[in-house]
């Protein structure tokens, strides 16, 4: 029994070798915060773009 839940786990193991999708995600995720953040910072800074979204000037 052991050794059959061993053989399982290393065979799981072997599957996942590859991190291409962990690395994809992390890009991804990144440079989305990356663009909220540029996006949060322009409309709180930018007069011009704030009005453009809001429809209000900035104060």
């Amino acid at each position: 029994m052991n050794q059959n839940f061993q053989a399982i786990v290393q065979n799981r193991i072997d599957e996942n070798t590859s991190n291409d999708q962990t690395f994809l995600l992390g890009g991804v995720l990144i440079l989305f915060n990356l663009f909220v953040m540029l996006f949060v910072g322009l409309y709180w800074m930018n007069p011009v773009m704030h009005e453009f979204i809001s429809g209000r000037p900035l104060l």
